[in-house]
């Protein structure tokens, strides 16, 4: 998780960022987000095709410049395109709010393709947000680029990237936010589980995101916010992995479900911003051919 493989796709003030992301945004993301990640097109390694897990290799024997995560099960699983449907939670415990992202977050969508190469992984995420409910729209809510509070729906991109820091399997990166480099790193556990987490510059959690995966091409991730040791946001996301056709069939689907306007596709970062980027640039990819 897929926001930085991990990390939450929103920062909530300083405090949130998914998969994965988060990966709003989590997703496990290389170093947030959310919310982390996030990446492209491999052949997809089919659990028969995998090799038995590696946890660890000798530290004599340890070149990490040409190590492989892909001889590690849990990241096989990870490599790929995966579609989600997701819930943030805020401090309170009920579906967070936010007045610089009036759309909702108690059911969304995220979009993650996660590229392992190498000693590397790249991952890209988009995450789409229905509409606010109309009745909860009055002339102080402003919903970002053209669209309408209550009508339109909206979309914001993440992207992490993160690389191996010894040859057990596990990857670190610094992500960039609000102006602060904050350190991530991931560390497998087992062929079925992955730890992501994400640190303030003086040190202290800022997010602890668990990813499980089971061998049927799904995953589920949860993690827990923190700003000066206090919680402030918890997610659920639901994936499963998908062939590359289908993932861009599924995201085109989602905009239309949430009434996304064509000029914000892609067209916000983590930070609400404006992305400054395109759907193509942003996955790597000529969309444009597919």
């Amino acid at each position: 998780m897929p926001k930085f493989p991990y990390l939450i796709p929103t920062l909530l003030c300083l405090s949130t960022a998914m998969l994965s992301a988060c990966n709003d945004d989590n997703t496990n993301s290389t170093a947030t987000n959310a919310e982390s990640s996030v990446v492209e097109t491999p052949i997809p390694i089919t659990e028969t095709e995998q090799s038995a897990p590696i946890l660890a290799v000798e530290d004599d024997e340890c070149d990490v410049e040409n190590f492989r995560l892909l001889d590690f099960t849990p990241w096989q699983r990870e490599n790929g395109y995966w579609v989600g449907e997701y819930t943030l939670l805020g401090a309170d415990g009920t579906p967070q709010v936010s007045s610089r992202w009036p759309y909702r977050y108690d059911n969304y969508r995220g979009f993650i393709h996660l590229e392992v190469l190498g000693n590397a992984i790249k991952q890209r995420n988009v995450f789409l947000y229905p509409p606010k409910l109309a009745e909860l729209c009055d002339e102080t809510t402003v919903a970002l680029g053209n669209g309408i509070c209550g009508i339109n729906g909206n979309e914001k991109i993440f992207s992490a990237d993160q690389k191996a820091n010894d040859c057990s399997g596990n990857i670190s990166g610094p992500f960039e936010s609000f102006g602060m480099t904050l350190d991530t790193k991931t560390t497998l556990i087992g062929d079925d589980s992955v730890l992501y987490q994400v640190r303030m510059p003086d040190g202290s959690i800022m997010q602890n995101q668990l990813t499980t995966l089971p061998p049927n091409d799904t995953r589920v991730r949860t993690a827990q916010g923190f700003f000066s040791g206090s919680p402030t946001y918890a997610s659920y996301y639901r994936e499963r992995k998908v062939t590359k056709t289908e993932f861009f069939q599924l995201l085109a689907e989602a905009r239309t479900e949430y009434n996304i306007l064509a000029t914000d596709h892609c067209g916000y970062d983590n930070t609400n911003q404006p992305s400054q980027t395109t759907c193509d640039d942003h996955f790597g990819l000529d969309l444009s051919t597919d």
